[in-house]
C-alpha cells in the first residue's frame, strides 16, 4: 500500500472560528498530494533511495519559486530547539478539534502539527527518543492544567504538598485531597489503583502515565519529527511497542515501525480510535541511519524530551476508562 502525506486544507475563516462544535468537517475536496512512495518491494522500503539531505533539499526546493531555490533555510540558522514547539503527532478522534479546522481531515488520521500534515494510511516511522513520565492533573472542571509532574517517570515537581480538588462529574464529583507524601512516583504511590477516589478502591490513578515517542519519517525525509504521545487508552500499546523494541539487540533508531490506527472500543462499548504499529525492517541506509543516532544523542545530552504545550495533552479526546489496563497500576 502506497504511503502517503497530504498538506491539510484549513476551512473557510467563517468556519475556523467555531472551535466548540464537536463533529467531523464536511467532506470537501483534500489538498493536493505533496508526495508519495510507491514501494515495490520490501528491500526499496528499508532503503531510501537517494541520502536523506538531498532528499530533503532537493523536496524544499521543488516548492519554491526558481529564484529562491538556492537560499533554502537561508535566515534560519539561529533558530534552536528552544525557540520552536515540539512538533506533535496526533490521532484524530471523533471529537478532535482539529476536525472543525482543516476540511480533509477524518478521524483515524495521523496528523503532524506542525507541518499541518494528514497521513490518511500507514505510514513508516523511526523512534528517535521516548521518555516517560507523570503528570498530576487539576480536574478539567476545575479549570484544569498541572498540578504536579514527574518528566523523568520518578521524581515528582515539586516534591512535596498537599492538593484539595474536586473531581469531574464524571469521576464522581467528590472532593478529594492528593498528597505529594513522597518526592518519587512509586513511594507517593498516586499512580496505584484507588488513588484519584480515595474513599473508593476502584477508582483510576490520581496520576496520568504517558510515553511519548519522538518519531521520523523515513519516507519523508524533509519531515521534521514529532512526537506521538501514548497516554490512556493507548498505554498498552505503548508498552507493547517498548517490548519489542527492547527484546531485539537494534538501537532504537535502527528500527522502523509501520503507524497506523484502527478502531477499538471501551468497557462501555464506545467506539474511539487506537494506535497501531508493527515492525517493517531496520534502518539501512547508513547515512539515514547516522542522522538519527546523532539525533538521538543531541536530545539525550540536552535533557531530553521538552514538550512545551503538554498540557493540552489533558484535553486530547480519547476514553481515559478504557486505558487504565485493569487494576495493576500503570
Amino acid at each position: 500500500m502506497a504511503k502517503t502525506a497530504t498538506k491539510a486544507a484549513t476551512k473557510p475563516a467563517e468556519t475556523t472560528t467555531k472551535q466548540t462544535v464537536n463533529k467531523p468537517a464536511a467532506n470537501k475536496a483534500s489538498a493536493a498530494k505533496v508526495e508519495t512512495v510507491e514501494p515495490k518491494d520490501v528491500k526499496k522500503l528499508q532503503t531510501p533511495a537517494v541520502r536523506p539531505q538531498s532528499t530533503a533539499v532537493a523536496a524544499a526546493s521543488a516548492n519554491l519559486p526558481a529564484h529562491m531555490q538556492g537560499d533554502v533555510d537561508l535566515g534560519k540558522e539561529d533558530i534552536g530547539r528552544d525557540d520552536m514547539d515540539m512538533p506533535r503527532l496526533k490521532l484524530m478522534q471523533g471529537l478532535s478539534n482539529e476536525l472543525t479546522v482543516y476540511d480533509d481531515l477524518r478521524a483515524g488520521n495521523f496528523f503532524h502539527t506542525a507541518a499541518e500534515m494528514i497521513f490518511d494510511e500507514p505510514v513508516r516511522v523511526v523512534p528517535i527518543f521516548f521518555d516517560k513520565q507523570y503528570i498530576l492533573w487539576r480536574p478539567l472542571e476545575a479549570g484544569g492544567g498541572i498540578l504536579a509532574r514527574a518528566q523523568d517517570g520518578i521524581h515528582w515537581s515539586p516534591s512535596s504538598g498537599e492538593f484539595k480538588v474536586k473531581l469531574d462529574k464524571k469521576d464522581g464529583g467528590h472532593e478529594v485531597v492528593w498528597n505529594l507524601k513522597a518526592p518519587t512516583v512509586q513511594e507517593s504511590g498516586l499512580a496505584n489503583w484507588g488513588t484519584m477516589n480515595p474513599a473508593d478502591s476502584n477508582s483510576p490513578p490520581a496520576a496520568t502515565m504517558m510515553y511519548n515517542f519522538l518519531l521520523a519519517f523515513p519516507d519523508h525525509p524533509d519531515l521534521m519529527p514529532a512526537v506521538l504521545t501514548f497516554q490512556r487508552t493507548s498505554v498498552k500499546i505503548g508498552r507493547k511497542l517498548l517490548t519489542k523494541i527492547k527484546t531485539v539487540r537494534t538501537p532504537l533508531f535502527g528500527s522502523v515501525f509501520t503507524l497506523s490506527s484502527f478502531d477499538d472500543h471501551n468497557g462501555s462499548n464506545q467506539s474511539f480510535k487506537n494506535i497501531n504499529m508493527t515492525g517493517a525492517g531496520l534502518v539501512e541506509d547508513p547515512d539515514l541511519y547516522e542522522s538519527y543516532k546523532q539525533l538521538h544523542l543531541s536530545i539525550k545530552g540536552s535533557g531530553g524530551l521538552k514538550i512545551k504545550d503538554i498540557e493540552t495533552a489533558q484535553t486530547d479526546p480519547d476514553d481515559d476508562t478504557a486505558g487504565n489496563d485493569g487494576r495493576p497500576a500503570y
